[in-house]
C-alpha cells in the first residue's frame, strides 16, 4: 500500500473516531445531569409561603437528584426582577425559577417587560392550585355571600376589598369576583396582608381574598367571616365554608398556584427529567400533607401541561385586566 493511500485511511479513520466521540460527548454531559448545585430562584421575599413551599419541595427534589439545591430570594417589581434573571440565565437547568399566578398576570399589566414571561421561560411542573378564601369583616352585616352580594349593590360607597398589592393574584381575583357578581367595588391597596388586616376587622374594608392559611385563624378567632372558597371542593381546613359554586358562582373556580420554570431553551432531556422527579417528590404521603396545610392542593403534571395551563391563565387574566381597566407602570 502507497503511503499517501494509508495515511488518507488512517486519517479517515480519526476522523470518523473523532466524529463519534464529539457525538456522544453531548450525550454523555445530559447523562451527568446534574453535575453541580442547582440554583432556584423565588421572585418574592424570604418566609412567604412561596418561599416556604419551595424550600420544601426542593428539599426532597435535591435528595432525589443527589444534587445541592439553593433557594435564592430575588424579590422585586411583582416578581419580575426574579424572573428576568432566570430568563437571561444560561440555559443548562442549574437556573430554575419558582412563580405563582402573577406570572401569567404580568403580561397584561405591564406592557413594557425585560422579558416575555410566555416566551422567555418554559414549563417544568406545576407544583400545586391555591385556591383561595373570601373572608369579609364580621363587623359588617351579611354573614353568607348572598347577602354580601345584595349588600355590596345596595351600599355601593362601602362596598370596598384588599388585596397585597395592585396586580396581585387577590386584586385580580377579588376583581374577577365584582364583574362575575355585577356588583361595583372600590379597591384598597395594601403593602401586604398585615396591614390590610386591622382594616378589614374594623370593617373598614369589606372582603379579602387570601389563603386558608392565612385567614382561618381570624375566622376562628370571630373577626372575619368565611363567605366562600375557590376550590372546586369545599377544604379540609375549612368544611363548613361552600366553594363559590355551591354559592351560587362557578366560574370563580380557581385562585393561585406555583411551578417551576426553566430558561426556555434548556434541553427536553433536562426539563423531562426534572418534570419526572418533581412528580415523584410531590406524590410522596409527607410533602403531600404539607402542602395542604399550606393551604395548597398538590397538582403536578407534565412541562406540556404547564405549558398549556400558563397560556389559558394568561388569556383569562388578560381579559379580567381589560375589563376593570386596570393601569400598572
Amino acid at each position: 500500500m502507497k503511503t499517501s493511500t494509508f495515511r488518507r485511511k488512517l486519517l479517515a479513520a480519526g476522523l470518523a473516531a473523532f466524529a463519534l466521540a464529539g457525538a456522544a460527548a453531548p450525550a454523555a454531559a445530559q447523562e451527568a445531569y446534574p453535575a453541580k448545585p442547582i440554583r432556584v430562584v423565588v421572585p418574592y421575599t424570604p418566609g412567604g409561603v412561596s418561599d416556604a413551599v419551595t424550600r420544601l419541595v426542593m428539599q426532597r427534589l435535591a435528595e432525589r437528584l443527589k444534587t445541592p439545591i439553593v433557594v435564592d430570594n430575588q424579590s422585586g417589581a411583582n416578581g419580575q426582577i426574579g424572573s428576568a434573571a432566570v430568563a437571561r440565565a444560561a440555559p443548562d437547568g442549574y437556573t430554575l425559577l419558582v412563580v405563582v399566578a402573577a406570572h401569567a398576570i404580568n403580561p397584561s399589566l405591564y406592557p413594557k417587560m425585560s422579558y416575555s414571561p410566555l416566551q422567555d421561560l418554559r414549563g417544568v411542573s406545576e407544583i400545586g392550585a391555591i385556591p383561595l378564601l373570601m373572608v369579609s369583616s364580621a363587623a359588617l352585616p351579611p354573614a353568607d355571600l348572598k347577602s354580601f352580594v345584595a349588600w355590596a349593590r345596595a351600599n355601593p360607597q362601602n362596598a370596598t376589598f384588599a388585596s397585597s398589592g395592585a396586580g396581585s393574584g387577590a386584586h385580580l381575583v377579588a376583581e374577577q369576583f365584582a364583574q362575575t357578581a355585577g356588583v361595583a367595588m372600590t379597591h384598597v391597596p395594601y403593602k401586604g396582608i398585615a396591614p390590610a388586616l386591622p382594616d378589614l376587622f374594623a370593617g373598614q374594608v369589606s372582603i379579602i381574598f387570601d389563603s386558608v392559611q392565612t385567614m382561618m385563624p381570624h375566622i376562628k378567632s370571630g373577626k372575619l367571616r368565611g363567605l366562600a372558597m375557590t376550590s372546586a371542593k369545599r377544604w379540609p381546613a375549612a368544611p363548613e365554608v361552600p366553594t363559590m359554586a355551591e354559592a351560587g358562582f362557578p366560574s370563580m373556580t380557581g385562585g393561585s398556584w406555583i411551578g417551576l420554570l426553566a430558561p426556555s431553551k434548556t434541553p427536553d432531556e433536562i426539563v423531562n427529567k426534572l418534570s419526572a422527579e418533581m412528580q415523584n417528590v410531590l406524590q410522596t404521603p409527607e410533602v403531600h400533607a404539607k402542602l395542604i396545610d399550606y393551604g395548597i392542593d398538590p397538582v403536578g403534571g407534565t412541562p406540556e401541561q404547564f405549558d398549556a395551563f400558563i397560556q389559558s391563565e394568561a388569556r383569562r387574566w388578560a381579559a379580567v385586566v381589560k375589563k376593570a381597566d386596570i393601569r400598572l407602570d
